[in-house]
């Protein structure tokens, strides 16, 4: 199979406004970034290696997307006939356990070329209700469209879910796709690092019911939150200050680690974050999509939530990571984003650069309130 040309994302549909070319175009560029990943895996046999212990080889997400669609438009009534009731049974529904010994294992997967094809006549059965479906000015949770614009977001999740798998493949068994570029390792002047303080007050937190793009139901909802005076730092913590924690010990120190934390590092005997690679010489190098880069220090820090926390610790001085409201308060002005993060062009989302940036180095990724990169730059 040829791979395709790495392509942007489009921003989401707003119900109401959108043509039915619009939803076609937002359907195809969502499928496009999918098989996009999903094609540069080079042989057959790698879709049977589960890149991690606890997730299914990645032929089940190949057909599970694309199942998706079909369970999806069959439950809201859209679509009466089944393509291969098989799949949409056994590739229906993912898994989250707590251990390695909790997934299932010995499962007679479909063979590779087999899913390609189901996943074509998946695409051809979305087409088809796209050509003929009533498009509507408001859309709820019973419209057909609803269940559609769920399983374009369902995607889209496993989009990213699929690259943060990928990357823990070893990388010979992924080719790069054609002009798949990162954002530079660097850049000429980072921004001076200050903490930007505001004074605090009431936010409101969840999405109104008329909101005009989709939402997952816990997003709804609305709950009004206090928010005291806080501080935060106008730049994200980048890798080369994380080597600073790493290179005194921060791993081989319970003190700064919760005891879930800890207990985490231990059973992973964890020196580094996930995608740093430790060289012969004791350096750490960088496992990118697909190549291993020499360290890239200015680059945001991906550290999960154990250990951004232990880092806060060993830094002091009372540090902590932002709560939601927090965040909310901090972002809920800002003209650059249109109400949505999803609308905003200035930082690192979209797929405007192919990993992540050096922080504060987007024009205009800083919002109204001095700080950079609250939106995107990682996967959140």
């Amino acid at each position: 199979m040829l791979l395709k040309p790495a392509i942007l994302s489009v921003p989401p549909v707003k119900f109401g406004e959108c043509s039915r070319e619009d939803l076609k175009n937002y359907f195809l560029n969502t499928w496009d970034l999918f098989e996009t990943l999903k094609r540069s895996i080079n042989e057959p046999a790698h879709f049977y290696v589960a890149p991690d212990p606890l997730r299914h080889p990645l032929i089940f997400y190949l057909g599970h997307t694309a199942v998706f669609y079909i369970n999806k438009l069959v439950a809201s009534g859209a679509l009466s006939e089944r393509i291969n009731p098989r799949y949409e049974q056994l590739l229906a529904v993912g898994v989250d356990p707590e251990s390695s010994g909790d997934l299932e294992k010995g499962i007679n997967w479909p063979g590779v070329e087999e899913v390609w094809a189901y996943r074509e006549k998946a695409k051809e059965v979305v087409l088809q209700f796209l050509d003929t479906v009533p498009l509507l000015d408001h859309v709820d949770m019973s419209s057909s469209l609803w269940a559609l614009h769920m399983a374009f977001e369902h995607e889209r999740i496993h989009f990213e879910t699929s690259s943060v798998l990928m990357r823990q493949y070893p990388v010979e068994y992924l080719t790069k796709p054609e002009n798949w570029e990162y954002a530079p390792a660097t850049y000429a002047q980072r921004p001076d690092f200050e903490m930007v303080s505001f004074t605090g007050g009431e936010v409101t937190l969840g999405k109104p019911d008329d909101f005009p793009t989709y939402g997952w139901d816990n997003e709804y909802g609305s709950k009004t939150v206090q928010v005291d005076p806080f501080a935060i730092g106008n730049l994200m913590v980048t890798n080369e200050e994380y080597l600073e924690f790493v290179k005194a010990g921060g791993y081989q120190q319970e003190e700064f680690w919760t005891e879930e934390g800890w207990a985490w590092v231990n059973e992973y005997k964890l020196q580094c974050p996930k995608f740093w690679v430790r060289s012969d010489d004791g350096n750490y190098r960088y496992r990118a999509m697909y190549d291993i880069i020499d360290l890239p220090g200015p680059w945001p820090a991906e550290v999960t939530c154990h250990e951004a926390e232990a880092f806060l610790k060993w830094k002091g001085g009372g540090l902590r990571l932002m709560t939601e409201a927090e965040w909310k308060f901090a972002t809920q002005d800002a003209p650059e984003s249109k109400g949505d993060p999803a609308f905003c062009d200035k930082h690192n989302l979209a797929m405007a650069y192919l990993s992540p940036s050096p922080v504060g180095m987007m024009e205009g990724g800083c919002t109204h309130s001095g700080v950079y990169d609250l939106y995107g730059n990682v996967w959140d």
